[in-house]
């Protein structure tokens, strides 16, 4: 009976319909809501190094920022901001004290203002003719909310190892999530890779293409499972941006993200 039952069990499998594309974004999105636990800050560290390049005049530059970078549910927006605190500088230290970010954002009154504002002067330590404060590893990820989902066209590329699928994913409304420092739309696209059964989010390529800036770009983040937390989150990020000017003058900004040291801080605060 039991080889029975097992052949009875793969039978009726076999012959389940595969979930639609529709399906799966739902899944994701469902995932990307409940991600984490509402009364916790999840923080860990970055390490970040960047190099930018201008080939016209054999420009180089390097920097390696050390930073903590917080993952908080905002109320407000009923989704998931990604923070930056930068708190080394190629070695110099530039915060005066540790954990500073998650201390702002367990404040009795609950706001993101500060930590917004931390995360902004954060950005000013990033190097090369690209002005960006959406380099964060969860950008993409956090897209994909219910509130989104007509912002986007979803399509299936392919089943790739584990039946993990790779669904590819354009923005179509406008304004677009991502702007320019002047309000001009920036369309994103790029692709997810999702655990069809379970919405789990194992990697994402956000693409953009400024055609008021003259600039295009990518980021791609690997998902890995961090076990004492029970959760996947950001391993890596990887960067390249190119901006051609006016004049012809290319200069290009690309980068590397590890992350490390996640730990979970619990408040009863809900962030507004």
């Amino acid at each position: 009976m039991r080889t029975l039952t097992i052949l009875l069990s793969a039978a009726l499998l076999a012959t389940q319909p595969s979930p639609s594309v529709k399906d799966v974004m739902r899944r994701a999105e469902q995932y990307v809501a409940a991600y984490g636990e509402k009364a916790s800050i999840v923080v860990c560290t970055e390490r970040y190094d960047q190099q930018a390049t201008r080939p016209s005049d054999n420009r180089y530059d390097a920097r390696t920022l050390i930073s903590d970078f917080a993952i908080v549910r905002a109320g407000a927006i009923r989704g998931w901001l990604g923070f930056r605190d930068v708190l080394q500088v190629d070695g110099r230290a530039v915060a005066d004290r540790q954990d500073r970010l998650a201390q702002v954002l367990m404040a009795s009154e609950g706001r993101f203002d500060e930590a917004q504002r931390l995360s902004d002067e954060s950005a000013r330590y990033n190097i090369g003719s690209i002005e960006r404060n959406f380099n964060v590893p969860t950008a993409a990820l956090f897209f994909f909310v219910p509130d989104n989902h007509e912002r986007f066209k979803f399509s299936r590329r392919r089943i790739v190892e584990d039946g993990v699928w790779e669904i590819g994913f354009s923005e179509r409304s406008r304004p677009t999530l991502i702007r320019t420092p002047d309000g001009a739309s920036i369309p994103s696209s790029g692709a997810l890779l999702v655990q069809p059964q379970t919405g789990i989010v194992t990697q994402t390529t956000l693409n953009l293409d400024s055609k008021a800036d003259r600039g295009t770009g990518h980021i791609d983040v690997t998902y890995a499972w961090i076990e004492p937390l029970d959760m996947w989150l950001p391993a890596t990020m990887d960067e390249s941006f190119e901006v051609v000017s006016r004049t012809g003058v290319s200069s290009r900004v690309t980068g590397h993200a590890a992350y490390s040291n996640y730990r979970v801080f619990t408040t009863s605060v809900r962030i507004k």
